[in-house]
């Protein structure tokens, strides 16, 4: 549903007064080698503590053997995720394509209260709703776990819609599927169940959402008042000008995927 940012995004955002920043700040990049400091630490203190009541040095040495992996785990993970944190734009620029001003520009347009937020309980939130998905006037944006966030100009996306047939290693799935000019001219991805070609991007936390299809259709809706152009179905049919017939298109299952978006685009 439309809503505000979620308060721990927010509280994000104002930190480092970045949409992208925040998303970028929020996944992997050093967070698992913190953690696993902080859990041999605390290994290391209810360990070795205890032990200093019954021997001092063999508490000590329980602490060293864990505490020095922990403090050099936490240092690591600090460094690394300052550094992933500091380079966020460089990473969207070879992510997108896009130039750093248009970066810059797409996070004004991000921060600015006219920005569409779609909120809702995700399947990887354990409860808590989360903001997934950002429209603005030239771009979208969906949560991208690890990585942080996609982001695509709309002008550059020329499909979104909600599917249930999604493919992948654990069966069909649903979910919100995004296909990009980018997209259509790179080679496409075999499908393993039908032997045929997709390419696109989903976002990975509403595949088992249970109002998947509402908070698609919702956001789908959003889009394509600011870009028309974007074609909203899975399966259309297009009339082939230069062979003067119609072609039924699956847009997640297609013979030759450059081929075939090439006569979508052109006709």
């Amino acid at each position: 549903m439309k809503a505000e940012m979620t308060k721990d995004l927010q509280k994000q955002v104002t930190k480092y007064g970045s949409v992208l920043k925040a998303y970028r700040a929020g996944g992997g990049g050093g967070m698992g080698l913190f953690a696993a400091g902080v859990f041999f630490l605390i290994v290391g203190v209810l360990l070795g503590v205890p032990l200093m009541f019954v021997k001092v040095s063999g508490g000590l040495t329980v602490l060293a053997v864990f505490g020095v992996p922990a403090l050099i785990f936490i240092l690591a993970g600090q460094l690394i995720h300052k550094k992933r944190v500091a380079g966020y734009l460089e990473y969207f620029q070879k992510e997108t394509g896009y130039s750093q001003e248009e970066l810059m520009e797409a996070d004004r347009e991000l921060l600015s209260p006219e920005a569409v937020k779609i909120v809702c309980e995700t399947d990887m939130s354990n409860g808590k709703e989360q903001t997934v998905f950002f429209v603005t006037q030239h771009y979208f944006l969906s949560v991208w776990p690890v990585y942080g966030c996609y982001l695509r100009k709309l002008d550059d996306i020329v499909a979104a819609f909600y599917s249930n047939e999604i493919p992948g290693i654990d069966g069909y799935r649903q979910n919100l599927f995004v296909i990009t000019r980018q997209d259509t001219q790179q080679q496409g991805m075999v499908n393993e169940y039908t032997k045929k070609q997709y390419l696109g991007f989903e976002n990975a936390l509403l595949k088992k959402n249970r109002n998947c299809r509402q908070i698609c259709d919702e956001v789908v809706g959003e889009m394509v008042v600011r870009a028309p152009h974007i074609i909203t179905r899975q399966y259309i049919v297009v009339n082939d000008i230069h062979e003067g017939k119609e072609t039924r298109y699956n847009l997640l299952s297609m013979d030759n995927w450059q081929r075939d978006w090439a006569r979508i685009l052109g006709a």
